[in-house]
């Protein structure tokens, strides 16, 4: 099993009378990140299913965006950088989750969103020095805003 140490200072939601929990003792499972997106695009999610998934990947989401932005502002400064609009992109398309409809559009999202957090693990994963790769993926989203 993989896992990416989490070295950003957000802070996990805490209710009264739990303890406080550093937010480096969340790791990142990339293994667990993977089964997830693999279940999302093998096939068209089931409609019965595909509540659950989505709650998964959003999820898997929201821990990958804040690793990026930290690991991008350690390299390269607060600059509107590419990184900067593909994490922009990646939460105008969370919020924009289709709610009516037939269960298949929902599905067709799930998929959609399961190609997003394979491309967030891979920048989150990529280690210093795979700037081609990088752009590779950052200029798919910058296409699309």
């Amino acid at each position: 099993m993989r896992t990416l140490k989490i070295t950003h200072t957000r802070r996990p939601s805490i209710g009264r009378g739990v303890p406080r929990v550093r937010p480096d003792e969340y790791p990142i499972d990339a293994d667990d990140i993977m089964s997830t997106v693999c279940a999302a695009l093998d096939r068209l999610p089931l409609a019965a299913t595909v509540d659950h998934l989505l709650l998964r990947l959003r999820g898997h989401i929201q821990l990958l965006l804040p690793e990026i932005e930290t690991k991008n502002s350690a390299r390269h400064g607060q600059d509107d950088d590419p990184i900067r609009l593909v994490t922009r992109f990646v939460r105008d398309r969370l919020s924009g989750e289709p709610t009516s409809g037939p269960a298949v559009v929902r599905c067709i999202y799930a998929q959609e969103l399961a190609c997003i957090c394979r491309d967030l693990l891979a920048l989150a994963l990529a280690e210093p020095g795979a700037e081609q790769h990088l752009a590779a993926i950052t200029s798919n989203y910058l296409c699309r805003s």
